[in-house]
């Protein structure tokens, strides 16, 4: 099921006729299938309804609103309505903006020159063999005849898929392919073995178009979510900075970006064993999160909550108890920002909360500003904070 806020969208071009015929059908899957959303297309189409709930939004008492934030403790508590009810409120924002003619409104209430949509990067494949593919494009079924496996790119997946079994592979040893997804886009692969990987934005992810050695190695920088098909014979290892994550079959999630100080492997389910030179092998368990200092070297094992780090592979960022800083560097990767602080304290204020990632980053920004507690100027990609 799609978040409400990236459904409403599509209703809205729907309605406009600006969907394929494959995208329509979707959309019309979920006006058939999800109870109430029927009734939110027909409302859409009726001027008389729009009008009415912009009067209602129109007497929202906004100042009344935000002293109740402010009275609430440092910590900010980010909230959504439930999925019928979201898509409304943004339906009916949208409608109005269709009604009113007036296209080029900022909705967010920033300054801001061009709305910046998410998930439009452009990712690519490039081959062993040194011929690169635009992802977003690519509709024909690549062959790698040596490794006698058939790249198969639909539906935002790569698949790598075997090929006749009877016909010998002529590999030896591993080539390496690597996927680059930009700042501002996601993807995803299935590799040879069935194993599954999701790579966030800003990641750049090789692996081989057959596992024909004792390990299956893949190597990552950035970050990913993985599913590893279990074959105790031949362990799955993820090779990132200085250390390697070695499994048999599990569901675990890794992120080293070049601009934060450490790895993070948090595991969702089974066991990995973290593997450095001269060092033991350590183990985690469900539920355990690894964290090696880049800098230092050292290696640190403490219980958290899985949904905080691996909810971006649903569509949410979900922010507990952390920094405006951190929280911009992660939103900055998935909207390709550059952010700038006019006032440092504003790197300090504290939130709490999900938010959709496939809403613009106005919207994004707007929850933020709620607080009272920072406010934002946009101009291209270049987001300056100012501390309130």
């Amino acid at each position: 099921m799609k978040n409400p806020f990236e459904f409403a969208r599509e209703l809205l071009r729907y309605h406009r006729g600006e969907l394929s015929k494959e995208e329509a059908k979707g959309i019309e899957e979920v006006l058939s299938g999800v109870e109430g959303t029927k009734r939110l297309s027909e409302e859409l189409k009726d001027p008389g309804c729009i009008e009415k709930e912009i009067r209602v939004i129109g007497k929202f008492d906004v100042e009344r609103a935000l002293s109740k934030v402010r009275s609430k403790r440092r910590v900010r508590r980010l909230s959504f309505v439930p999925w019928v009810a979201a898509a409304s409120v943004i339906l009916m924002v949208g409608a109005s903006v269709l009604l009113l003619q007036d296209q080029k409104e900022n909705t967010a209430g920033l300054p801001v020159a061009d709305r910046i949509e998410p998930g439009k990067a452009t990712v690519t494949l490039e081959m062993a063999s040194g011929v690169k593919f635009r992802l977003d494009t690519l509709s024909a079924v690549v062959r790698n005849n040596r490794a006698n496996v058939a790249f198969n790119n639909r539906d935002g997946v790569l698949r790598v898929q075997e090929q006749d079994s009877t016909v010998a592979s002529q590999l030896i040893g591993e080539d390496y392919n690597t996927v680059h997804v930009p700042y501002g886009g996601t993807y995803s692969i299935e590799l040879c073995d069935g194993t599954k990987v999701y790579l966030n934005s800003g990641t750049v992810f090789e692996f081989p178009s057959r596992f024909s050695g004792s390990r299956r190695e893949v190597k990552l920088k950035g970050e990913a979510y993985f599913e590893v098909t279990r074959n105790e014979s031949k362990p799955f290892v993820v090779n990132v900075d200085e250390i390697e994550v070695k499994v048999l079959g599990t569901s675990f999630n890794v992120k080293s970006y070049v601009d934060e100080p450490g790895v993070y492997t948090t595991l969702v389910e089974g066991s990995v064993a973290i593997v450095r030179d001269g060092q033991p092998e350590r183990v985690i368990l469900p539920g355990e999160q690894a964290y090696y200092n880049k800098g230092v070297g050292t290696l640190s094992v403490a219980s958290v909550d899985v949904g905080e780090y691996t909810a971006w592979k649903d569509g949410l960022f979900y922010f507990k108890d952390i920094t405006l800083e951190e929280i911009l560097r992660i939103v900055s990767r998935w909207y390709d920002l550059n952010v700038f602080y006019v006032n440092q304290s504003a790197k300090s204020v504290v939130y709490s909360g999900k938010l959709p990632m496939y809403s613009s980053v106005e919207d994004v920004l707007r929850k933020f500003e709620l607080s009272g507690e920072v406010r934002f100027e946009l101009k291209n990609r270049t987001l300056t904070v100012f501390d309130k």
